[in-house]
């Protein structure tokens, strides 16, 4: 039974695992979110009535109308976190700093309303990366891309609100606190060893070999070992690079077969699980020029089992009832 407090190198975030609290018993409804096709807002009859799409894609290829043949669409949110403005400076009011809600907030929408990621062919996958990577590349080179935030949410724990399958992508005026720490975290090891975190937690993982599930020519799937979340799941670029946007078209198919591995083997082994995936990368080069060299860009899939209580959110020390051991072993032995 595991019962141990671990940080991660990168963030500094505390981590407890106590292996104990998988007894504890979770409030569950009972009912799977899911939302006819009448009801839903993203059916194709729909979207023609909707904003002006931002891109349209069918089968890979980027489109210039929307036909009949389309796959995967870009929007603008209709209930926008984010609006596209004037990005003025970060200011003060007070004790306090500001800065203006303007940004993007599109999403990124699959045409089939019955299919999740679990169910995509690499193909359909490697359309929605493609289609992540060039919005990605072409709002980084606005004013306000200071990062991009490019997410997934599966289910209603997750944070979905439509059941039918798409993305989001957010950029911000400013780096996130979270983001920054990592790049922080990051650079303060690379300073005083010479070495990228990142490579050296890979490694490390390679040669302890007990939480690796899948790995292919460009990308390695594993279980960190100071998993924030039971079962959570990062995917690394095996070729050194620190943002997104600079996947190659050749890796793209690669990270989608990594993601549908790993999503398929979540799906089967529990039972469709809720979850988030997001590309946790380092600022865009465009509107960045510092050097993040030291960085390395990876995929995280987080499932969400269990809610925040009062520990993780006074202390922000989160909790795992999983060994990412005992993790890794379900999924590397689940078929799929």
């Amino acid at each position: 039974m595991l019962n141990e407090f671990r940080q991660d190198p990168v963030s500094g975030e505390w981590v407890l695992f106590s292996t104990a609290r998988a007894k504890k018993p979770h409030p569950k409804d009972g009912v799977r979110f899911y939302q006819s096709k009448e009801e839903c807002f993203f059916e194709p009859e729909k979207m023609a009535q909707q904003e002006t799409p931002v891109a349209i894609y069918s089968h890979g290829k980027l489109v210039n109308d929307l036909s009949a043949d389309w796959t995967t669409i870009v929007v603008p949110n209709k209930y926008p976190s984010l609006k596209k403005g004037i990005c003025n400076p970060v200011h003060q009011e007070g004790p306090f700093t500001v800065a203006d809600g303007t940004g993007f907030h599109e999403l990124v929408i699959t045409r089939d309303h019955e299919k999740s990621f679990a169910q995509f062919s690499e193909a359909e996958t490697s359309e929605v990366i493609r289609v992540y990577r060039d919005r990605y590349t072409s709002i980084s080179k606005d004013g306000c891309g200071d990062y991009i935030s490019v997410f997934h949410n599966h289910g209603r724990l997750a944070g979905a609100s439509v059941y039918h399958n798409h993305s989001q992508i957010v950029s911000m005026p400013m780096v996130p606190t979270a983001i920054a720490n990592h790049m922080d975290g990051a650079r303060r090891y690379f300073e005083k060893t010479g070495k990228r975190i990142h490579d050296v937690l890979v490694e490390w993982e390679l040669v302890e070999n007990k939480r690796i599930i899948y790995q292919n020519e460009h990308f390695i799937a594993l279980c960190p070992y100071v998993s924030r979340a039971p079962y959570e799941v990062k995917i690394f670029p095996k070729k050194p690079s620190s943002d997104f946007g600079d996947i190659s078209d050749v890796e793209i198919p690669f990270l989608a077969d990594a993601l549908n591995i790993i999503l398929k083997k979540l799906f089967v082994a529990l039972d469709d699980v809720d979850y988030v995936f997001f590309m946790h990368t380092a600022p865009p080069k465009n509107e960045n020029p510092a050097d993040f060299s030291f960085y390395q860009w990876h995929l995280e899939i987080m499932p969400r089992i269990s809610i925040d209580a009062g520990l993780e959110l006074e202390t922000s020390v989160l909790v795992n009832s999983v060994d990412p051991n005992s993790a890794a072993e379900l999924l590397i032995k689940t078929n799929v």
